[in-house]
């Protein structure tokens, strides 16, 4: 950034885009004060035109203020713009329509960058999968490819506390624009106390949600598998893709696993070599926001601050500008190896030198809580008795720390000190024994569990983490798989009680070297509330089920060698 020229900035607030069905939507522009045409970055966002996410990034200004002419645009239906608010549904056609206007810009010169996080980094994805003309780079941080798995579901379960914390968020702009000062009040209210209501049953008849403000909440519950609902957001096939694009994602992220998708898919799938070649990605020690060293219970270092600024200027730099400062000769991954603490450049996702290993579980038959007889190497079990724990849904294993969103004082995010849940009879723990050399784990991690349950169904949950030599135990992943999902997300179906399933399923992704004298650990259970709604023993697709439809089950997690409950880990050699 040092010798470039920084230009005053002009705005022009409010400035109406019309729609191909007629709705207004309304931008703030910020244009750089100077002689000649400046190249435009576009920013869609439903969080506030005026605000310009700078929770993460920069003002909309700073960006002017390098060249770039920035144009804020409220989404359909949010703060200023018209129309009616529905997430997900006209971001591809407002996208496409709204790129033709900012292309018209008299002082533009006729290239187009997009950038933003989280919804925002979704809103690139819609209209860039049409490949527009005028769309040259973008930049999408924090985001999924699609809006059921990961985003709302897991695996079938219920991302609670992000999809109610959000959906509660959400309704407070929609109080502002019919400005009453008293439904202002009790959406703020609404949202400041929503974790008092994360308990709340049924799901579908929510205290803290109101049903005209907030009904894009259950009209997600009407939707609980992957269906033709889902289907038309969803960014699987991108052979035809044809916009570089530089990938932001966080290792405690709740959208880690669609930016993984997005990235191995473009590196993949597109028939231009030029587009797949056009691909970076960058994965920080972050939560979805803030991006800082101090994440959680753990300070990264110096290191680990925000430098998705400035990375994002050089970017556009090239792709808009033309410059050459060889940012593109530069690794296309990096990422962030927590434990060492450092950078590194990679040549791509997954590491092509990662040695898959199986870790399995052994235990006397008593592995319950941190004081139980669980160990985990890597010898595969022969006869060795069940572990038994009686999941109780009034009582869920509570989640600290984790993937969740977006607001720490509301949802479970980052890493945390496990130490707490593993004083739990209904958490399995096992150990490695304390490592003799450093061990580095980057990539996914997959969980093989054999399991029966006394219900027809239920959940079953694995966590990954590192336990340091002064005794405390940090999650790194958290992963769930419902029972009546475990053939897939389209078409669940109930277990039979007692029998044992073989239960395949990621994680997570991560990277972390876990130093020597650590140990690395596993928890397995049936629960991590509010991170994922409760399941209540009862095999039901309604969200209309109260707590008089819960039951306990009696679990029994098996290690033996019919039955070999193991994970498979990402070791790269060192």
């Amino acid at each position: 950034m040092e010798g470039k020229r920084a230009y005053e900035v002009a705005v022009e607030r409010d400035v109406p885009m019309r729609m191909r069905d007629g709705v207004v939507l309304y931008a703030d522009v910020y244009s750089p004060v100077g002689p000649g045409k400046f190249p435009a970055l576009l920013v869609r966002l439903p969080y506030d035109k005026s605000h310009g996410q700078v929770d993460t990034f920069m003002a909309p200004e700073w960006y002017a203020r390098n060249g770039y002419i920035v144009v804020m645009q409220d989404t359909r239906g949010r703060f200023k713009s018209g129309g009616d608010f529905r997430p997900y549904h006209f971001e591809r056609q407002d996208g496409l329509d709204t790129l033709q206007y900012v292309k018209s810009l008299s002082r533009g010169n006729g290239r187009i960058g997009m950038y933003g996080s989280s919804y925002v980094g979704a809103t690139q994805l819609q209209a860039a999968v049409e490949s527009p003309p005028g769309l040259t780079a973008i930049a999408p941080a924090f985001t999924n490819d699609g809006f059921y798995e990961d985003w709302t579901y897991k695996n079938g379960a219920l991302k609670l506390a992000f999809v109610q914390a959000w959906s509660a968020f959400l309704t407070i702009g929609q109080t502002i624009r019919r400005a009453r000062p008293e439904e202002i009040s009790e959406a703020l209210a609404g949202f400041n106390s929503i974790a008092d209501s994360y308990s709340h049953l049924p799901q579908n008849d929510h205290p803290k949600i109101d049903r005209e403000l907030g009904s894009y909440y259950y009209e997600w519950l009407e939707h609980p598998t992957f269906d033709e609902y889902w289907g038309k957001w969803h960014l699987g096939d991108m052979t035809a893709f044809s916009t570089p694009a530089l990938h932001f994602g966080g290792w405690y992220d709740v959208f880690l696993e669609g930016t993984l998708r997005n990235f191995t898919r473009l590196t993949s799938q597109p028939g231009d070599r030029r587009v797949r070649d056009a691909q970076k990605l960058v994965l920080g020690p972050w939560c979805h926001t803030p991006w800082a060293s101090l994440t959680g219970d753990l300070d990264f270092g110096p290191e680990a601050g925000n430098i998705v600024n400035d990375l994002q200027v050089r970017w556009f730099d090239h792709w808009l500008r033309g410059a050459d400062d060889g940012f593109m000769g530069e690794p296309p991954v990096t990422i962030f190896v927590m434990g060492e603490n450092r950078w590194r450049g990679e040549e791509g996702w997954p590491l092509a030198r990662t040695v898959y290993k199986s870790f399995y579980i052994h235990s006397g038959g008593r592995a319950n809580s941190a004081t139980g007889d669980g160990w985990l190497d890597a010898v595969s079990p022969r006869e060795e008795r069940e572990d038994i724990y009686v999941y109780n849904p009034y009582d869920p294993v509570p989640s600290v720390g984790g993937h969740s969103c977006c607001f720490a004082a509301l949802t479970p995010m980052g890493p945390k000190d496990q130490r707490f849940v593993e004083t739990r009879n209904d958490v399995l723990v096992y150990r490695s024994a304390p490592l003799k050399e450093d061990l580095e784990i980057t990539g996914p991690v997959e969980a093989v569990v054999f399991a029966a349950s006394t219900a027809n169904d239920t959940d079953f949950t694995v966590k990954l983490v590192d336990v340091y030599p002064d005794g405390r135990v940090i999650n790194l992943i958290e992963g769930i798989q419902r029972a009546s999902f475990r053939d897939g997300n389209r078409d669940p179906s109930p277990i039979s009680p007692g029998r044992v399933y073989e239960y395949r399923f990621q994680i997570g992704c991560t990277s972390n070297l876990f130093r020597k004298a650590h140990r690395f650990g596993v928890e397995i259970s049936s629960s991590n509330f509010p991170a994922f709604d409760r399941n209540l023993n009862l095999f039901h697709l309604s969200r209309g089920a109260t707590y008089l439809d819960a039951r306990n089950a009696t679990q029994k997690i098996h290690h033996n060698a019919e039955h070999p409950t193991h994970l498979i880990l990402p070791v790269i050699p060192r």
